[in-house]
């Protein structure tokens, strides 16, 4: 446990004691902040190849970007927590080369924006402002990492749109088993919790139990979902995709990696040939996953 996370500690459980609904709605507004803004190296190149626009949002425009043949199949790209849209860009250049338009963008308070705070509510309303920007005229598919596959599956539960495919890289599951593992990391009292919980579901505007990816995924229309996950993942146990692959066996499979990591995975070419298969296959899965 590093000294930040000491003293974190130290500071909420103190809080806690005296002030809890304080230290409730301050550990929420940590939650919502985006530590690492940096783009890496191998990542810059997608910013040179793509081209740029932006989308009208209240907060900042929405930095976006396209790469690849405009009247073919549309695969939409989400990135994770304190990423960017460059991190998928192995995706984004196998995908331009085999005939398909990719559409990608910054989530909120990531990247470039002067912001380095956003939600999954944000998000949501992000990506519904770019999905409604492009304007999609058939059914549609999208490659998502970590936070991003949240992001999609409850963005999409609330819009009418029809899919084609959906590849979640290292999904969660619930939302509310992560703000349990951040209270337990910075020593948050479970009665300062409850305040952190109903700052949530009021931004939600519905209860933040009820936002599980497994549940959710059956209230959009999609032909298959593929999982990725590392068996030995520490950020995002893979548990998390057993879940959602029991509530949705007959469409869904799951492919589980050893050791290849939770970010790493994204530069991994059997995981990028794995997807590329997937997007291009017409075949149903077999229930059995593997």
């Amino acid at each position: 446990m590093s000294w930040q996370i000491y003293i974190l500690r130290f500071y909420f459980k103190s809080i806690s004691l005296f002030i809890p609904k304080f230290a409730g709605l301050n550990a929420f507004k940590l939650f919502q902040k985006v530590r690492i803004k940096t783009i890496r190296k191998r990542e810059e190149g997608f910013y040179k190849e793509v081209h740029h626009f932006k989308v009208s949002s209240p907060k900042e425009d929405l930095l976006c970007y396209e790469i690849g043949s405009e009247n073919k199949n549309l695969v939409f790209l989400l990135h994770g927590w304190e990423s960017n849209a460059g991190s998928l860009s192995k995706f984004a250049f196998q995908l331009s080369k085999n005939k398909y338009r990719v559409i990608s963008f910054d989530l909120p308070g990531h990247a470039k924006y002067k912001s380095n705070y956003t939600n999954l509510i944000e998000c949501r309303e992000a990506f519904s402002k770019v999905i409604e920007y492009i304007k999609p005229d058939k059914p549609f598919s999208v490659i998502a990492h970590s936070f991003g596959s949240a992001v999609c599956t409850y963005t999409l539960s609330k819009l009418n749109y029809k899919l084609d495919k959906l590849v979640f890289l290292t999904s969660p599951n619930s939302i509310l088993e992560i703000f349990k593992d951040f209270k337990n990391l910075i020593g948050l009292s479970n009665h300062s919790f409850t305040y952190f919980v109903q700052k949530a579901n009021l931004l939600a505007n519905e209860e933040i139990k009820n936002i599980n990816i497994d549940e959710k995924l059956k209230l959009f229309d999609f032909s298959k979902l593929l999982l990725i996950h590392d068996e030995h993942d520490k950020i995002i146990p893979v548990k998390n995709s057993e879940e959602i692959l029991k509530m949705n066996s007959e469409n869904t499979r799951l492919i589980k990696y050893s050791k290849i990591g939770h970010y790493k995975m994204l530069w991994n070419d059997k995981v990028v040939e794995e997807t590329m298969h997937f997007l291009k296959n017409k075949k149903r899965h077999p229930k059995v996953p593997r």
